[in-house]
């Protein structure tokens, strides 16, 4: 999974005078935004337009991406993108004009890391047929075969704001309740004492280290069995069920107001 990573972004040699928006970019070159929310980019087309002497082509802009995996980004880089969203069909591509673009920006952002892969972002009907002929060219064209074509749902589906995602645990959560439910066939309530204080005590030492979603996914996922058991019970009136969901359920508010 990538999210962007805007922070890479203005660590560039070129955000100190060519830092935009890329829904300023599609304002300026088509009329209006076309993403649903702010993207920091770097604006390649203003900084080739504010050198002097000739102008290559470039694509529109570089935005920082990066890796993401259990709660942490890593290998940031920029991605090339192009928005093409001018086009109405594949007639009038041109391939050369388009690797010089790529090859070009790779060359203005050097030597910081780029991206592999190329985005060229069109309209959702010109973009199945780009991605068709991106797809026939890159059986003799390497190069071609690093280029995607997409539209924006499929831009901010390839690529998203990691703020939106989900916590995922480093604790086998599955495993946890796998864990409390053996506990209790065994030996009933009685046996679940010790695993519950034993997982209270590492809820405490997940909120000292701040590790507070952590503390919260372990609490949600045993107030959950513990409720499973309340209601095969049939009651909630049992005391030790009731002052261990009480004192589990304090990790839960713990996080809600931290």
């Amino acid at each position: 999974m990538f999210v962007f990573s805007p922070g890479f972004t203005r660590q560039s040699k070129l955000a100190a005078s060519h830092l935009a928006d890329l829904n300023e970019l599609c304002k300026r070159d088509y009329g209006k935004a076309y993403f649903p929310g702010s993207i920091i980019c770097l604006d390649l087309d203003a900084f080739e337009a504010s050198r002097t002497g000739n102008n290559d082509a470039t694509m529109d802009a570089a935005t920082g991406m990066a890796d993401w995996q259990k709660n942490h980004s890593s290998n940031d880089r920029h991605l090339l993108i192009e928005l093409r969203f001018g086009y109405r069909s594949t007639s009038n591509f041109d391939l050369r004009n388009m690797k010089q673009k790529v090859s070009h920006s790779r060359d203005t952002l050097a030597p910081e890391r780029v991206n592999e892969q190329v985005v060229f972002i069109y309209e959702p009907n010109v973009a199945a047929q780009a991605s068709s002929y991106f797809s026939r060219l890159s059986k003799q064209d390497r190069e071609v075969r690093t280029w995607k074509a997409m539209d924006v749902e499929g831009f901010c589906n390839y690529i998203v704001d990691s703020a939106t995602l989900p916590y995922e645990a480093e604790t086998d959560l599955d495993g946890l309740v796998k864990e409390l439910r053996r506990k209790y066939e065994e030996g009933g309530l009685s046996a679940l004492d010790s695993l519950l204080k034993y997982w209270i005590d590492q809820m405490d030492t997940y909120n000292l280290r701040y590790k507070h979603a952590e503390s919260d996914a372990i609490a949600k996922s045993i107030l959950a069995y513990l409720q499973t058991i309340s209601f095969e019970k049939g009651s909630f009136e049992d005391e030790y069920l009731t002052l261990r969901i009480e004192e589990i359920s304090r990790f839960v508010a713990f996080w809600a107001v931290s």
